[in-house]
């Protein structure tokens, strides 16, 4: 997965967090520990990364099929994690998500954009812990 240089093996999975995904455009994940800090730490990214731009009908219709795959593997790996093999699906689908939103990468961003996007992400890890 392309996001911020991040993929599904930096993602802690846990029961708190069943889809680990505290960045982009995931909205329909509810994070429990969830605050209003988190919501908008959450909404700058996917602003930065092209999360917030509107799908046809077609488009999220393919957002909610991936979102469901997503949802089952993780799932049915939540007490044992994901083997190799899991983890590379989990990243091909979160590639496909990327495609489906045209989002940009780490790598895309201008430098004062890279040191924004760094940030939030520090100021994510300490509203999460």
């Amino acid at each position: 997965m392309n996001l911020s240089g991040i993929s599904s093996s930096t993602i802690h999975l846990t029961d708190q967090q069943p889809a680990g995904l505290p960045w982009t455009g995931y909205s329909q994940y509810n994070l429990n520990s969830c605050t209003s800090e988190t919501e908008q730490l959450v909404n700058q990214l996917d602003h930065l990364f092209g999360y917030r731009k509107p799908l046809n009908k077609r488009q999220e219709e393919q957002i909610n099929e991936l979102f469901d795959d997503i949802d089952a593997l993780l799932f049915l790996n939540s007490s044992t994690g994901l083997n190799l093999a899991q983890q590379e699906k989990l990243d091909e689908l979160f590639d496909e998500v990327d495609a489906v939103y045209e989002a940009r990468n780490f790598d895309s961003l201008n430098q004062q954009e890279q040191q924004i996007v760094n940030r939030l992400l520090d100021q994510l890890d300490k509203s999460l812990d």
